[in-house]
């Protein structure tokens, strides 16, 4: 045997191929006739079949419908004929809605219409106040010097004076170590606020000019140097000591009322007001209950007041101003005792 190649075989013979045709072949399968197509390449649909597909309008779809059958009546009376129910009587229309009644219209009160009357403070606060003004109206014959001492206090004596000035007839001058010296505020009728040099002799002269003009003064001396607050106390008929609620803070005021006393000034150190701030967040708080007990034992009255008041009353809460009425009601007891 030889291979396609021409080379010469070994002389054995090749297995014959397996036969894989089919027993018997299926039948023809006959094609479907294609559809014609329109120039855009899509089948043309037959026109019997293209009416499923077309949309009716609503006329003619109405006009096609069959319609219902009309309702049987009923025949007149003597004639012959069967009798059909009646149908269920229509509903009775829905009435409308009311309308939404309209809100009354806003009334401000005009030139001849009385104002609402203020509220009474809760707790009897307004009784309260009420005694507190008599305290702080008491009769002066005769100039009065309040000396406001001790640590750093803004605002105190401010509104301190600008409540004195308000619930009474007297013009008050409030002094100021604080500020550009020569400084001058009125607010208000009666009363004006001056800065001095934190001098002792400018103090003591601006004092002696106001003795003639002003029959209130304050002096507010706190945070200023020692002997500062030593010479308004000199020329003062009454003290108010502030200073912060804070265990540093106490001990400073009983310091400053210890030395006051060894000078002599024991009868301002006992007729005096102690006023105590909140303490900073660097030192710590004393409580009320602990703190005022100690200081009205060695003065006239002890309270607290609220941190960083306004230079006037109108921006205080109602128990802070009860708080700052307390102390000029005490400065009022002050002025009652220098009458009698």
């Amino acid at each position: 045997m030889a291979f396609s190649d021409g080379t010469a075989g070994t002389g054995c013979t090749a297995p014959a191929a397996p036969d894989y045709s089919p027993a018997a072949w299926p039948e023809p399968v006959a094609l479907l006739p294609r559809r014609p197509l329109d120039p855009l390449g899509t089948v043309l649909i037959p026109a019997a079949e293209r009416q499923l597909f077309t949309r009716v309008s609503t006329a003619e779809a109405l006009s096609t419908a069959p319609r219902p059958a009309a309702p049987a009546t009923e025949p007149p009376a003597g004639l012959g004929g069967t009798r059909t129910a009646p149908g269920p009587p229509p509903l009775p229309p829905v009435p409308p809605a009311p309308p939404a009644p309209l809100a009354p219209p806003v009334q401000h009160p005009g030139p001849d219409r009385p104002r609402a009357r203020r509220l009474a403070l809760p707790g009897g606060g307004e009784s309260r106040r009420q005694r507190l003004l008599e305290r702080i109206r008491v009769p002066l014959r005769d100039h009065h010097r309040t000396a406001v001492l001790g640590g750093t206090a803004e605002g105190v004596a401010a509104v301190l004076g600008a409540l004195l000035a308000e619930h009474r007839a007297d013009p008050v001058l409030v002094l100021s170590t604080t500020g550009p010296a020569g400084s001058e505020c009125r607010t208000g009728g009666r009363l004006v606020l001056r800065s001095v040099r934190p001098d002792p002799t400018a103090l003591r002269e601006a004092l002696g000019e106001a003795a003639c003009h002003y029959p209130v003064v304050l002096t507010d001396t706190t945070g200023a140097p020692a002997e500062v607050q030593l010479a308004a106390a000199d020329q003062a008929d009454h003290l108010v000591l502030c200073a912060q609620a804070s265990a540093t803070g106490a001990r400073t005021a009983d310091t400053l009322l210890d030395h006051l006393t060894a000078l002599g000034h024991d009868g301002l150190v006992r007729g005096a007001a102690a006023a105590f701030v909140p303490a900073p967040p660097t030192d710590r708080p004393i409580a009320d209950r602990d703190l005022l007990p100690h200081f009205r034992t060695r003065c006239r009255g002890a309270l607290t007041l609220p941190a960083h008041p306004r230079a006037t009353p109108a921006g205080l809460r109602p128990r802070a101003l009860l708080d700052y009425l307390e102390l000029a009601a005490l400065v009022g007891d002050a002025m009652a005792d220098r009458q009698g």
